[in-house]
């Protein structure tokens, strides 16, 4: 029989050439470098704390977002998914200030709305309009400029690795319609600039046309109408109109003339009535 301290000697000569071995120490690095991996990112569900990316910036859970609303520990705010530091705008955002409502959250529809009720105070802009989508936009890059961009808040625009959602794309297209619209408007203006007006409590209103009302200079003066906005709006504006051009025979169905203006003059006066 095999004395027990020689099987105890084969045994710790065996642990020793296995940690000798490259093989088996590259075997101890992968098992650490996975319950590692596999533990950092419990701790990081669990306790819901600030994540990085893969591109480095910094992802926000609602929660945590929810700390930076003091002075301390810094003022965040979040604005279509997209999160900045307002600290130093601490005389609007600060406790007790007009804006303080924003920080900690993403109260993207208010920035709309006004309205700074609970209620309002809401990341959900679905019963905005285009337009208004295209405003909040302006007003995410106003915070690129004016304050720190710190990363993004995980939850209705951006998912838990910082890829943007369905929702934020939702609000891409609409905002590339409302830019449409911008340009269709804008070629509107062109072919009917603006009158210039003026109002007097005894004379009334008068509108007017030059080759430059309207900010648009060309090379004819056209005469004041009535431009609506379709057939069936009862919206309307001033604009000089070329009765001689192309554009003018297009629309003539939302084109009208002011009562008791002569026909072809540049020059409209009349008494607004309520």
């Amino acid at each position: 029989m095999v004395p027990k301290y020689v099987w105890i000697l084969f045994f710790i000569s065996t642990l020793y050439m296995l940690y000798s071995s490259n093989q088996f120490t590259q075997v101890l690095k992968y098992v650490e470098s996975y319950y590692n991996d596999k533990l950092g990112i419990f701790f990081k569900r669990s306790f819901k704390q600030v994540v990085v990316d893969n591109q480095g910036g910094i992802l926000f859970t609602k929660n945590t977002l929810n700390k930076f609303s003091n002075v301390n520990d810094g003022l965040y705010l979040s604005i279509l998914g997209q999160v900045f530091d307002v600290t130093k705008g601490v005389k609007h955002y600060g406790p007790g200030e007009t804006y303080h409502a924003f920080t900690g959250r993403d109260a993207s529809a208010a920035f709309i709305t006004g309205d700074f009720n609970e209620n309002g105070l809401t990341d959900d802009v679905s019963s905005l309009t285009n337009k208004q989508i295209q405003s909040l936009m302006n007003w995410v890059e106003f915070y690129r400029k004016t304050y720190v961009y710190k990363g993004k808040l995980i939850g209705r625009y951006y998912h838990e690795d910082g890829s943007p959602t369905n929702e934020r794309a939702i609000l891409e297209e609409k905002v590339q319609l409302a830019k449409k619209v911008d340009s269709q408007e804008e070629q509107i203006k062109l072919q009917f600039p603006p009158c210039n007006i003026e109002w007097n409590a005894d004379s009334g209103t008068v509108v007017w046309c030059t080759k430059n009302s309207g900010g648009i200079t060309r090379n004819w003066i056209g005469v004041p109408r009535m431009l609506y906005e379709n057939l069936e709006s009862k919206q309307y504006r001033c604009a000089c109109v070329d009765l001689n051009s192309k554009e003018y025979e297009e629309n003539k169905g939302i084109i009208q003339a002011y009562e008791g203006c002569a026909a072809d003059s540049s020059t409209c006066n009349f008494i607004t009535t309520n």
